[in-house]
């Protein structure tokens, strides 16, 4: 998956995303943010450790996100989400914590 440098023109804070080609203009959409141009540079996720780990830790910390949201939402009634869904879920999860 290809990495992205963004810079927020404000404050001057700069960050990486590994995101896909036709999500990278998305963190673009805030307002005083832009993409900074640099090499191209692709991420792999292997276990030796660097930086594949923390894009491994970044799409785990975004997919929990996704799921607390979804859950805060079944729980206001405003979606309903089938058991299987939730089991799967789960046993992802326990996967994901065995690596």
């Amino acid at each position: 998956m290809p990495t992205y440098q963004y810079e927020n023109t404000e404050t001057g804070k700069q960050w990486t995303e590994n995101l896909p080609i036709w999500k990278r203009n998305f963190p673009t959409r805030q307002r005083f943010v832009r993409m900074v141009i640099s090499a191209p540079n692709l991420s792999t996720i292997s276990d030796i450790g660097g930086k594949e780990d923390k894009a491994r830790e970044q799409i785990n910390k975004k997919v929990e996100s996704a799921y607390l949201d979804r859950d805060k939402k079944e729980q206001a009634g405003i979606i309903k989400v089938p058991e299987a869904t939730k089991e799967r879920r789960v046993k992802t999860k326990q996967k994901r914590q065995w690596i």
